[in-house]
């Protein structure tokens, strides 16, 4: 994998509407090909960082210098990478102004008019701390940046790695648990369908192997849950949510109506009402380009 950064100047003042179709477009392209990367926009100026395979993000490249939007393109780095820094970004996005100059540090006293190619091009240092202030500012605002390695105490990183390790432990013997899943379905199904008669085969079976499928499934996706912190080093918040309303679904499917009381199916219903805003929140708000970021 690589990533590559690059500056360049609008064309002509990009408005509201300018910014929220290239982030659409870019969101879609970006996608479909596996890359992610962040954009900063401000005084006129573009500077991206784009991450992905090798062939992919050099053809997106070969792309981006044709868009007549803007001009004086610079590439700025292009290095090799193990893991994506922007990782759940399929775009990330900020707009930027001076009075956000001052927050970060070491950059106390640059100013919106040196926000252009000219001065950006020659001061590769600046750029970098910038892309790397509203990465960790932005995953501070989302909550999850709390195992990241990201972090100046040598302590705490320390720490993290110890936890990254546990972590792998748990995605190995969670693939055991997973495949012992498959095994009790197939033998759920055995038992089901070809001890008995398949005459005794009644809805309440039906049920049960539904449930079993769903436990299996449910399994897979915690796996995945932590396949994604191993990978990523973030806690994906729209992963687990869905993993809990696929195990609330499973609740739901198996319940026996004669023995469970209303309280408890209303509460049932509560929560999954509960976990389904939850998630429609989470996908409208996760990632950049909002009108207040715009």
């Amino acid at each position: 994998m690589i990533q590559i950064s690059y500056i360049s100047t609008a064309t002509k003042p990009m408005s509201q509407e300018d910014l929220e179709q290239i982030l659409r477009s870019s969101r879609e392209n970006n996608a479909r090909l596996g890359i992610t990367g962040m954009l900063l926009y401000g005084n006129n100026t573009f500077i991206q960082i784009l991450e992905g395979e090798e062939q992919a993000v050099h053809e997106l490249i070969a792309r981006i210098k044709k868009d007549p939007r803007h001009t004086d393109f610079q590439v700025l780095k292009k290095k090799t990478v193990d893991r994506r820094e922007y990782a759940d970004w399929s775009m990330g996005f900020k707009r930027v102004s001076g009075e956000e100059f001052q927050a970060v540090k070491g950059l106390e006293n640059l100013v919106e008019k040196d926000f252009n190619t000219t001065f950006l091009g020659s001061h590769e240092s600046i750029v970098d701390s910038l892309m790397e202030h509203f990465r960790k500012d932005r995953l501070k605002k989302i909550g999850q940046e709390e195992l990241s390695l990201d972090q100046e105490d040598r302590l705490i990183q320390v720490l993290h790695q110890t936890i990254r390790a546990a972590v792998k432990v748990l995605a190995v013997l969670m693939v055991f648990t997973i495949l012992w899943g498959v095994v009790d379905v197939v033998y759920l199904i055995y038992q089901k369908l070809i001890l008995p008669s398949f005459t005794t085969f009644t809805i309440r079976d039906i049920v049960t192997t539904f449930g079993a499928f769903l436990a299996v499934l449910i399994a897979i996706e915690i796996f995945i849950n932590i396949t994604l912190y191993i990978r990523k080093d973030v806690i994906h918040i729209k992963m687990v949510v869905a993993t809990a309303l696929m195990a609330i679904a499973r609740k739901v499917i198996i319940f026996d109506f004669k023995e469970i009381t209303p309280p408890y199916i209303f509460a049932t219903a509560a929560v999954v009402l509960a976990l389904g805003i939850t998630y429609w929140l989470i996908e409208r708000r996760f990632t950049w380009g909002e009108p207040d970021n715009l």
